[in-house]
């Protein structure tokens, strides 16, 4: 499926649930990616040559997409800046204590 066509969906979709309470994609959409696990893979720090690692870990860019927005939490493999499954599976309990 190319990439407009995931964006389209999302799109739709999250307006579709999120409109009626106040969401509007032009405003409240920044970007959009999608990782397919064969082709994309979440970004790893490599200890030896990443700049961003000079950066508090709160100031990193994983750390500032997780952060919640409202009621709305991230939870992925990206979140947590390492690409493995139980990677997911922690950034999923993450995101929903932050809503608890």
């Amino acid at each position: 499926m190319p990439f407009e066509d995931f964006e389209r969906e999302i799109r739709d979709s999250m307006t579709r649930s999120l409109g009626d309470h106040g969401f509007d994609p032009a405003r409240d959409i920044t970007a959009i990616t999608v990782n397919r696990w064969a082709h994309g893979y979440a970004y790893e720090y490599n200890s030896l040559d990443d700049p961003s690692l000079y950066q508090p870990e709160s100031q990193r860019p994983y750390a500032k997409a997780r952060r919640p927005v409202g009621r709305i939490t991230i939870a992925n493999s990206d979140a947590e800046a390492f690409g493995y499954t139980h990677a997911a599976f922690d950034a999923a309990i993450r995101a929903v204590a932050h809503l608890l």
